[in-house]
């Protein structure tokens, strides 16, 4: 069956279809561990049966910094 995924939450990030079926989390602009050390958002995934099936997933982003020592 046919699935979509869309993702809740505050943060700089999207989510986008990719070929086969799969889906990928990208960030819609750079992350700055100064604004923010972690970000989380949660992926929720629904099928289009009846009834609908869905499944949710948290997930934790931990920016690091490439400028520390």
């Amino acid at each position: 069956g046919q699935v979509s995924c869309e993702l809740s939450g505050e943060a700089p990030l999207s989510i986008v279809a990719s070929p086969g079926g799969s889906y990928k989390v990208v960030t819609a602009s750079a992350l700055d561990r100064e604004q923010a050390a972690e970000h989380r958002v949660t992926v929720v995934a629904r099928d289009r049966g009846r009834p609908a099936l869905w499944s949710s997933a948290e997930l934790v982003l931990e920016v690091s910094d490439v400028n520390d020592n």
